[in-house]
């Protein structure tokens, strides 16, 4: 029987309460004006699609694309980036709740980004949420998690500094690394990249918020253009 994680429907709590969850057009509009700007070609993917999921799980009404994100964004947060709020900003974020250290399979998209020097938050998530088991088409509305917290990171500062090389690699004692991801379909092994970091070898100065706090959608975030 399929099982959603805890992790992922704090993950999922989150993202509807950001201004805009992916795997619609208008976030998929956003990220992509994002991107433009900094000159990384981010293309979207069809993860709206009813064609590529079976389950039937929602959230407040909501139906949730278990599991499929926009390559590496979760949501859209709308920010302030001054001090007096009346400046906003619209930044793709990732949400990671659980043991969730993979960041994206496209190494190309991500190289682009860190060379670029693109913001790119990740939210790590904390909050009091059950696993969900349930059957592909059948109907379950699930609870939102409770409790969520946040602690905020820029990846791309952190990849800038640790990431050693873009190729896959042994993962041990590393703070991020590219590691082998093996997949059996068809009585065939298929190996690719995912980009993994073990948020807990993160030095605390690179968080922006030094103890995990109530998560907030719409809290302010560090102007990127000074």
């Amino acid at each position: 029987m399929p099982r959603m994680t805890a992790g992922k429907v704090v993950e999922a709590t989150a993202a509807q309460s950001a201004y805009l969850a992916t795997g619609c057009g208008e976030a998929a509009r956003r990220i992509d004006e994002w991107c433009r700007h900094w000159g990384v070609d981010f293309r979207r993917t069809d993860e709206q699609s009813a064609k590529r999921r079976g389950s039937e799980i929602y959230l407040n009404d909501v139906r949730l694309n278990n599991g499929r994100g926009e390559i590496a964004f979760d949501a859209v947060v709308k920010a302030p980036i001054t001090k007096s709020g009346d400046i906003v900003e619209y930044f793709p974020v990732s949400f990671k709740a659980g043991d969730a250290r993979d960041v994206s399979t496209d190494i190309p998209l991500m190289q682009s980004i860190v060379d670029s020097g693109m913001p790119y938050w990740v939210y790590l998530l904390d909050g009091a949420a059950s696993n969900v088991e349930y059957v592909d088409g059948i109907r379950v509305d699930i609870s939102p998690a409770r409790n969520v917290t946040m602690r905020r990171v820029n990846l791309t500062r952190v990849l800038a500094d640790f990431l050693s090389n873009w190729e896959i690699e042994d993962g041990d004692g590393r703070v991020a690394f590219v590691r082998a991801h093996k997949v059996k379909a068809a009585g065939k092994e298929y190996v690719y990249p995912r980009l993994r970091v073990n948020w807990a070898r993160v030095p605390a100065s690179y968080f922006l918020d030094a103890e995990p706090v109530p998560f907030d959608g719409a809290a302010r975030l560090p102007n990127p253009f000074v």
